[in-house]
């Protein structure tokens, strides 16, 4: 069957880059290929494939462009990603549901109803969205980090180094909703009681990147904090294996990709129980509040003097996103959904 794998990135020049190195398209094309299917990439209207067997689509917002030649061809159309129904209602302008303006919600609700398969990535998503909006066809079917890739060190405890690291495209809304203003205000004190330590931002840079080195400078600490930019999947890796912790206070997370992938590779989390992270995280995380310096410097002194409770043998937490996120579970769920056409 061929698939044509459908987000919009016309903000994004490179749009193929994305699809190679943001994980959770990158899996999804993977899984698609593994089961046999000739998978083509569409980054905007203009590359729809008018030929493919069964558009798939990320993002409900961005359905209405494959929707199109789906109804005029009458092929099936599947639509997955996070919804965010009202977890940071009135916390990041225009990204939950009910804080878009009529147009959008009523745009929303109806690509629900015209999906031929809405697949929500995780059980927060799935209920949150089902027991409050009609949806066709939903399934619950999480995301999937591949755990032979994303696992701990063999010298786990000896290749530790002196820095955080944290994943976020430094957009304005990605910004607030990641809490890394927060998390650069809180690693401001940890840089006080401790004169070595480091912190590494990886991701795309985005229109508050200058903003945020602009506060940076105003604390005294640019030079401590370092922004990578795209990093490839080996380079992230490393960055996760060998972080004192992965700190991401966020107010909202539809799974939580880059958070499971740290525990994956036995990293210790500083993170918020907001969305989906619990699902995910499970008891292996310090719980902070997002917004909360205090909490947040307090999760990230935990980190540096190795006292949480949470800190459990590397191999656990790596077992743990194997047994509950593994590639043959979404793949198989894939499998049963596509079947159907």
């Amino acid at each position: 069957m061929k698939i044509c794998f459908f987000a919009n990135m016309k903000a994004h020049k490179n749009w193929r880059e994305l699809f190679d190195k943001v994980e959770f398209y990158r899996v999804d094309i993977q899984l698609l290929r593994d089961l046999g299917h000739e998978v083509v990439l569409s980054g905007g209207w203009q590359t729809l494939d008018w030929s493919a067997d069964l558009y798939y689509c990320w993002w409900w917002g961005h359905s209405y462009f494959p929707l199109l030649p789906a109804k005029l061809r009458n092929r099936p159309l599947v639509v997955t990603g996070a919804f965010d129904y009202s977890t940071c209602q009135g916390e990041v302008p225009g990204l939950c549901y009910h804080d878009r303006p009529m147009w959008q919600r009523l745009a929303l609700k109806a690509a629900l109803r015209l999906a031929d398969d809405n697949l929500f990535i995780s059980k927060f998503e799935y209920d949150d969205v089902v027991n409050n909006l009609k949806v066709k066809n939903p399934t619950c079917i999480p995301l999937a980090v591949d755990t032979d890739f994303y696992k701990p060190a063999e010298n786990y405890n000896v290749n530790k180094s002196n820095y955080f690291f944290t994943m976020c495209w430094t957009s304005k809304t990605n910004v607030a909703r990641k809490g890394l203003l927060e998390t650069l205000e809180a690693f401001y004190y940890v840089c006080k009681k401790d004169d070595k330590v480091r912190l590494l931002i990886g991701g795309k840079p985005g229109d508050s990147q200058a903003f945020l080195k602009e506060k940076l400078l105003k604390y005294g600490i640019l030079d401590r904090v370092d922004f990578l930019g795209m990093i490839s999947a080996e380079e992230k890796r490393s960055h996760y294996q060998k972080c004192i912790g992965y700190v991401q206070p966020t107010l909202y997370e539809g799974f939580g990709h880059a958070i499971a992938e740290a525990l994956s590779c036995g990293a210790p989390l500083v993170i918020s129980s907001r969305g989906a992270t619990t699902e995910v995280a499970g008891e292996y995380a310090i719980w902070v509040e997002p917004r909360n310096i205090e909490s947040i410097k307090q999760g990230m002194f935990e980190c540096l003097t190795d006292k949480s409770a949470n800190f459990s043998d590397p191999s656990d937490r790596h077992l743990w996103v194997k047994n509950n996120f593994s590639f043959n579970a979404r793949r198989t769920a894939l499998k049963e959904v596509i079947s159907n056409y």
